[in-house]
């Protein structure tokens, strides 16, 4: 099982940058990783579907509750930087971490992989400290504030591809196994690729139509 965090939501718009809120960016990029794994049959769940507040003590505990074994918590960056951030807690070891990093390097530069320990040698975070034995990663996708970040995040597409490459990632790590795909088509044109995948559900498939470039 996997949980998806979309991280903010509410009162709390997290990073804001030439009118972009992440809490919003946060929440697509969750719903988008929730519907990509649940066509994969993956057993998923996520903290929030609308742009509701949840309070820290909430947020951790439908992550504590979950049954999952790992949690995908979803940001944008800002503040001064490019590429994309990936961390985990001080009490586990990187190796998720780093296979998300790997995966998101396809498509984004990695800015780093680290741990951040707070004034009371605990995490920093609460995503951290508070989710019990659910592994727990932070992902930022980028910095919102950054010009080259924000030329290709700006690109829905791009966004979704790198939510999915951390979702592949998540589901490597918990199968410990690789995932096959089988493509039936590549079209330049979207609708044919689109009638495509409508003929392959009718006949009982769980198609969906992938873009890439």
């Amino acid at each position: 099982m996997i949980i998806i965090d979309a991280g903010h939501g509410g009162k709390d718009p997290g990073a804001i940058a030439d009118g972009v809120k992440e809490k919003d960016w946060n929440l697509e990029v969750s719903l988008h990783q929730y519907e990509f794994l649940k066509k994969l049959g993956i057993p998923c769940k996520l903290t929030r579907k609308t742009d509701s507040d949840l309070s820290p003590d909430k947020r951790s505990e439908l992550v504590r509750s979950s049954g999952a074994t790992v949690c995908l918590s979803n940001h944008f960056n800002a503040g001064g930087g490019s590429g994309a951030e990936v961390i985990h807690s001080k009490y586990a070891t990187s190796a998720f971490a780093k296979s998300i990093a790997d995966a998101l390097k396809k498509v984004m530069p990695v800015r780093r992989v680290f741990s951040r320990e707070g004034s009371n040698g605990k995490d920093y975070y609460y995503m951290h400290r508070l989710t019990g034995q659910v592994e727990t990663l932070i992902i930022e996708y980028g910095f919102l504030d950054s010009a080259v970040d924000r030329k290709k995040l700006n690109v829905r597409s791009y966004r979704f591809q790198l939510a999915e490459e951390a979702a592949l990632a998540a589901v490597r790590y918990t199968k410990g196994s690789p995932i096959y795909f089988v493509q039936s088509g590549a079209y330049k044109e979207k609708s044919r690729a689109e009638q495509l995948c409508e003929e392959l559900k009718n006949k009982g498939y769980d198609a969906f139509v992938k873009q890439e470039g």
